[in-house]
């Protein structure tokens, strides 16, 4: 009895539903062509991808979060870059060199190499509303130091040693290199466990004295800037720190140079998406065929294949609506969600 009611409501309503549309067909043609365009064109000027990453993985009060503020607050870089281990958290903004000698060589015998790959990126200069910066405008300074100077990884102090014995008519192991930590000239005690790669020590005496070493890993940390312009002259920086690494990677003839930023990691994640548009297309393609030939028949007069295609249209301008609306409202679209109802079928398949 119920189930009958109902039934006679809905086929009710839809009949005078139809028939209103059927009366008025200009209006339902162009009103909702006219909502879609105008809403659409504010879902597509209102999107801006994320540039935190952080918001997007992890929740606003995680432990991770709470735990690497409080790293930052009692260890800033700029105080503690030199007598830390290694980073407790990872840094604001930064660019990272890997210089890694090729066959086999020693990169400690490679110092003026090396350090003509570090002036570069010292003189690397960005352009701003006519105004040129350059690392020195933008890098973490040390506030344990007067004058104060940017902070700059230890390892350079001792490449820097090296190259002043080499000029000297003296070889690299008059400069004592211990790993993982190592006595400055200025007496102070550093950490270049995560500097020096593919180590190899030498075999006499209690000193852990460093033999050779392939590679080098050399950090260059920028400012937190709370300014927005300021922030887009960091990321200017970043981006022309990579293309000069690109352009060093092929003129040099003793070692491969990689680079490394903080720009990166954001590029790489939210080029995913990028990857995704041809399969997004090759669906929509999939489904417009599917509903065209559901709706055909053998009989072209009952049959009714672009009534088929028009409701696909009518998804995805519905789709296009509702994104507008979404946008206009100040909503926030996390697209890392979109791969959980995926993630959460497959332990059930592995279960089957």
């Amino acid at each position: 009895m119920l189930r009958q009611a109902i039934y006679g409501a809905l086929k009710a309503s839809f009949y005078w539903l139809g028939l209103f549309v059927s009366r008025h067909p200009v209006f339902f043609l162009t009103v909702p062509a006219v909502l879609t365009a105008l809403l659409g064109g504010a879902a597509l000027r209102g999107f801006a991808p994320e540039a935190d990453l952080e918001r997007l993985l992890a929740p606003a009060h995680s432990l991770a979060k709470v735990e690497r503020r409080l790293a930052d607050s009692l260890f800033p870089v700029e105080r503690s870059k030199h007598r830390l281990y290694s980073d407790l958290h990872t840094p604001g903004r930064y660019g990272r060199l890997i210089l890694l000698a090729k066959r086999g060589a020693n990169v400690l015998e490679l110092a003026e190499q090396v350090l003509r790959v570090h002036r570069h990126v010292l003189e690397l200069r960005v352009a701003h509303r006519g105004f040129n910066y350059t690392f020195a405008h933008l890098c973490v300074l040390d506030g344990q130091r007067e004058p104060r100077r940017c902070v700059l990884d230890d390892i350079i102090a001792i490449f820097e040693d090296i190259r002043e014995a080499i000029l000297n008519n003296n070889t690299f192991t008059k400069v004592p290199v211990s790993y993982p930590n190592t006595t400055l000239r200025d007496g102070r005690v550093a950490f270049i466990g995560h500097q020096l790669g593919s180590v190899v020590l030498a075999s006499h005496g209690r000193e852990r004295h460093v033999k050779s070493a392939r590679a080098v890993q050399i950090t260059y940390y920028l400012r937190r800037l709370a300014p927005t312009v300021q922030d887009a002259i960091a990321e200017k920086w970043e981006s022309e720190f990579g293309k000069m690494v690109q352009h060093l990677a092929t003129a040099s003839p003793d070692l491969h140079v990689q680079a490394l930023t903080s720009f990166g990691l954001w590029r790489d994640f939210h080029a995913t998406g990028a990857l995704a548009k041809g399969e997004v297309l090759v669906g929509l393609v999939l489904v417009l065929l599917a509903a065209t030939i559901s709706s055909s028949m053998r009989d072209c007069l009952r049959g009714k294949p672009f009534l088929g295609l028009l409701g696909v249209l009518t998804v995805c301008s519905a789709n296009v609506t509702a994104a507008g609306i979404f946008f206009i409202s100040h909503g926030k679209f996390n697209s890392t969600l979109l791969g959980i109802p995926f993630f959460a079928m497959g332990p059930v398949y592995i279960s089957h």
